[in-house]
C-alpha cells in the first residue's frame, strides 16, 4: 500500500512537472526587435494564421484592415492582442516599457501619453448601453489594464457585474 501512494505520488510529481515544460516550450518568445507582422520571431512554427492567410512579415495594421475591415465579417477587434496591434502600428515594446526593463504591466500613466481619456471617452460616446471609457464608479480613470491587456485577450472588467457586452479590443 505505501508502495503504491510513492508511485502515485512520484506520478503526479512527474506529470505536474510535464504540464509545466510543455506550457513553457509552447508559449510565445517576446522578440523585442520583431516586426509586426513577422509571427514567425515570436511563435517560430507555431501556425497561429490559416494556410491560405497571405504572409504578413511586411504588413502594417492598415495593410491587415484592407481585409480586416472595422466592421466586418473579418475584424480583429478582440483577436489580436494589444501588443499585436501596437507592433502593427509601429509602437515598439521599448515605447511603452522602456529599454532593458524587466517585463511588467505598463502602468495607466505610460497607457495616456498617447491614449487621452478624454479623447477615449468622446470617441466611445455612442457605445450601447454605456459608454465604456466613463462610469458612475470611476469616472474615466479606471486602470488601462482592467480590460486591455497587451500580452492576452483583453476582458470585459463590466461584465463582472453588468450585462453591457463591451467588444474589449
Amino acid at each position: 500500500m505505501l508502495q503504491k501512494r510513492k508511485f502515485l505520488a512520484w506520478m503526479l510529481v512527474f506529470a505536474a512537472v510535464m504540464i509545466f515544460v510543455a506550457i513553457a516550450v509552447a508559449a510565445p518568445k517576446r522578440v523585442l526587435t520583431a516586426k509586426g507582422g513577422d509571427c514567425a520571431a515570436c511563435h517560430g512554427q507555431e501556425k497561429v494564421l490559416s494556410p491560405s492567410h497571405v504572409d504578413t512579415k511586411d504588413m502594417t495594421y492598415k495593410d491587415c484592415l484592407g481585409c480586416h475591415d472595422r466592421a466586418g465579417p473579418q475584424k480583429l477587434t478582440g483577436k489580436l492582442p494589444g501588443s499585436h496591434v501596437h507592433q502593427l502600428t509601429g509602437i515598439t515594446c521599448a515605447k511603452c516599457h522602456g529599454k532593458g526593463k524587466k517585463e511588467e504591466a505598463v502602468s495607466m500613466d505610460t497607457c495616456v501619453t498617447c491614449h487621452n481619456p478624454d479623447r477615449l471617452v468622446e470617441k466611445t460616446a455612442r457605445v450601447k448601453p454605456e459608454n465604456p471609457h466613463t462610469s458612475p464608479h470611476y469616472g474615466n480613470t479606471l486602470d488601462c489594464n482592467a480590460c486591455h491587456h497587451q500580452h492576452q485577450k483583453s476582458e470585459d472588467f463590466c461584465a463582472q457585474c453588468h450585462k453591457f457586452n463591451f467588444k474589449v479590443p
